[in-house]
């Protein structure tokens, strides 16, 4: 049974800050097989491009926005800036729950191995249909990821023990959204960002699936004797 309390809590934040367990965590994160080394995960590279906020239906809200000193680019960089939390976030939950699995100690530093990883994200909006009703508008479409990602596992001395490249592309990972906006001005219908954010958190469950062969405890301890 996972307990996902303050253990949890303290992973979440490897991709943003690192790991940010005290020096005494040097002998393990959570403790496990003594066997097994000591990982260091440095903070992940997480860059993503996606698209203006709003659409086509709600051009007059961002513009009103903007009036009040709110520029279109600040708009776009709130987004980031929310999306890039959500990913991390996902990805730490996602790794916990295969190294605690594995019983693989977590270390701040000096580590025996280390995990180093970078992900180069576009989201891109694939508008499907734009319908006309009497009494609204609706856009339909799909947020596709397209990017790579790189992660690499070093020893002490630097040297590359494991490399993976994966083509995010390959993955087909996208989700629908749906907007609807009223003539009369009431408040519409607009899932743009749960459909992006659904889109990060099966990229992120795709990504930790990729590099689960070479996080095993065996596949570590093979790493560690090289």
């Amino acid at each position: 049974m996972r307990t996902p309390g303050l253990r949890r809590l303290a992973l979440a934040s490897l991709f943003t800050i690192g790991l940010s367990a005290p020096a005494a965590a040097q002998n393990g994160f959570w403790g496990g097989d003594t066997n097994t080394p000591s990982l260091v995960i440095d903070p992940t590279d997480i860059r993503i491009d996606v698209p203006m906020p709003g659409s086509s239906g709600n051009l007059q809200l961002m513009l009103a926005q903007a009036g009040k000193g709110v520029g279109l680019a600040e708009l776009k960089q709130q987004a980031v800036r929310n999306y890039t939390q959500h990913l991390h976030s996902e990805l730490a939950r996602e790794l916990y729950e295969y190294l605690e699995d594995e019983e693989v100690p977590l270390v701040k530093e000096e580590g025996v191995l280390s995990l180093q990883n970078a992900l180069n994200l576009r989201v891109i909006k694939h508008l499907s249909a734009m319908t006309p009703k009497k009494d609204y508008d609706q856009e339909k479409g799909d947020m596709a990821l397209t990017g790579e990602f790189r992660y690499t596992l070093k020893n002490r001395s630097g040297t590359a023990l494991r490399e993976q490249r994966i083509n995010i592309d390959d993955l087909k990972i996208s989700s629908k959204y749906i907007v609807r906006t009223y003539h009369d001005g009431r408040d519409g219908k607009d899932n743009t960002e749960e459909a992006i954010k659904d889109a990060l958190s099966t990229l992120a469950e795709e990504l930790v699936e990729s590099m689960e062969d070479n996080l095993e405890a065996d596949q570590l301890r093979d790493m560690a004797a090289l």
